[in-house]
């Protein structure tokens, strides 16, 4: 089936397109020691997955890709008894996990970082065309991080709790941007140039330094977050104009970068002092604009529900039926019955 390059690619498209792929061989797995790469399908763009197992409950992933068109994924998220951390090196992409905690609506953008881990979610993810996008992840299990010690009292909570193998939240927390220490380790990751069991632990030795130098950023950035820190009058007055904006744009929202460069903040001081004034993230402001404009729309009898998924910019009515009962804890069409125009 010849690909129409003007839509975007759902998941049931995506994971056709896998399979194809896979049955025909091109995206086979090959293997060179410690190492597995797999390049992503042509139709999809251009790429490949690289995982690198350095040791019991510690692996290396590295993820490069490019496509064709933008992408619009929905899956269950499960990362179980693993801590992960990311950075993010090229290209930005938005992330949605309803109801974890700190951050359930995001975009991750290059030069940041994070930890996360997530028992269980629905994942969402939205990537744009024609970008080339690139991240480097380490997933640590809790067995590990015990012992290291952090099931130790002076060790952040989260990873406290974690190491202890007491039930955790699902969270994300960013870390803000990479330090130039951070970032000159990871340039030494990617530029490896040794072989063999040589390879194995000078990427281990590598991988332990950015995991510990983001433990220790984590426990500043919870300190931190103890005491909100005050915001001058002009940036509350360029928080509303970012809210204005959105409000007037929800249906094609600017990216976070985009947003920050337009009211005259730094991205990250764009998505802390957001929370702080409007107690929830750029996105999720959006998504409520979008369901107040759904819940007028529906108020509509002369518009069927799909016309008002594509009003709204969705994919398709079943994506936009789901982010509604979300919002609302009602389907559209019980919207309707029970708030009649």
């Amino acid at each position: 089936m010849p690909l129409d390059h003007a839509r975007t690619i759902t998941q049931v498209e995506y994971d056709a397109i896998w399979q194809e792929a896979s049955e025909c061989g091109e995206v086979a797995w090959k293997w060179n020691g410690i190492e597995c790469w797999q390049s992503i399908p042509q139709r999809l763009g251009k790429g490949e997955k690289r995982v690198i197992r350095l040791q019991p409950g510690l692996t290396l992933y590295i993820y490069t890709s490019w496509y064709v068109r933008s992408l619009q994924l929905n899956y269950h998220s499960t990362t179980k008894d693993k801590l992960l951390s990311n950075f993010y090196l090229l290209g930005g992409h938005r992330t949605i996990n309803p109801g974890i905690q700190l951050e359930d609506d995001r975009e991750e953008t290059a030069g940041e970082t994070c930890l996360c881990h997530i028992a269980e979610a629905q994942s969402i993810e939205y990537y744009p065309a024609e970008q080339p996008h690139k991240n480097l992840g380490i997933a640590i299990d809790f067995e590990r991080l015990r012992s290291f010690g952090f099931a130790q009292e002076d060790a952040p909570p989260p990873l406290r709790q974690l190491a202890q193998g007491k039930a955790v939240d699902s969270f994300h927390q960013s870390l803000n941007h990479t330090t130039p220490m951070m970032q000159q380790i990871l340039q030494l990751l990617l530029d490896c140039p040794y072989r063999g069991a040589v390879k194995r632990m000078y990427l281990e030795s590598k991988v332990l330094e950015l995991l510990a130098l983001q433990f220790h950023h984590l426990s500043k950035v919870q300190r931190s977050d103890l005491v909100s820190p005050k915001l001058r009058s002009g940036d509350i007055e360029r928080l509303q104009l970012a809210r204005d904006i959105l409000r007037q744009k929800f249906n094609d929202p600017p990216s976070l970068l985009e947003l920050a460069r337009q009211v005259g903040l730094n991205d990250y001081k764009l998505k802390r002092g957001f929370r702080q004034v409007f107690d929830t993230t750029v996105f999720g402001y959006v998504h409520a604009c979008r369901m107040e404009q759904a819940q007028h729309l529906l108020c509509d009898r002369g518009l069927r529900i799909a016309d008002v998924a594509e009003r709204l910019g969705y994919a398709s009515p079943s994506r936009f039926c789901h982010a509604f009962k979300r919002h609302t804890d009602l389907t559209p069409s019980d919207y309707r019955r029970q708030f009649k125009a």
